[in-house]
């Protein structure tokens, strides 16, 4: 997290069928919004490992005038480091093959990878939820 703080940190796990969820907010009384992001392993259930990781960015700003909340999902190599690196690659490159991205405003994103499919939504407030769904595509 470049910016707020985590009031709930993200589970470590989450199992097949299950929900998790996370609180970031902004830091009170600061003229700061809350960016980050989070990474997870997908585990490879046949072969007992993981070669990948999927990637949750999201930005929600101070003020919502001149900037909108943006979130973006994504399938990166397990090798790949979260960290301020992959939040810049994530919000301010296009990369349609590694991940998707949109304003919090656009209804929903999906994200396709070799063997899952990522759904995700995002409202468009100051208190901003992102839903993050996992599909396996076999």
């Amino acid at each position: 997290m470049y910016s707020g703080h985590k009031s709930k940190p993200p589970s470590p796990t989450v199992d097949t069928n299950t929900e998790e969820e996370c609180h970031f907010s902004k830091t009170a009384n600061t003229l700061r919004g809350a960016v980050g992001v989070l990474t997870y392993e997908l585990l490879d259930k046949k072969k007992q490992r993981s070669d990948e990781i999927i990637a949750v960015m999201f930005s929600v700003p101070y003020g919502t005038t001149v900037f909108g909340n943006w979130f973006a999902v994504g399938i990166f190599e397990k090798t790949r480091p979260c960290d301020r690196k992959l939040f810049n690659l994530m919000y301010y490159k296009d990369n349609p093959s590694m991940f998707t991205r949109a304003k919090a405003k656009h209804p929903n994103i999906v994200h396709k990878g070799n063997s899952v499919e990522i759904r995700a939504t995002m409202s468009d407030s100051g208190k901003a939820t992102i839903k993050v769904e996992l599909y396996n595509k076999h």
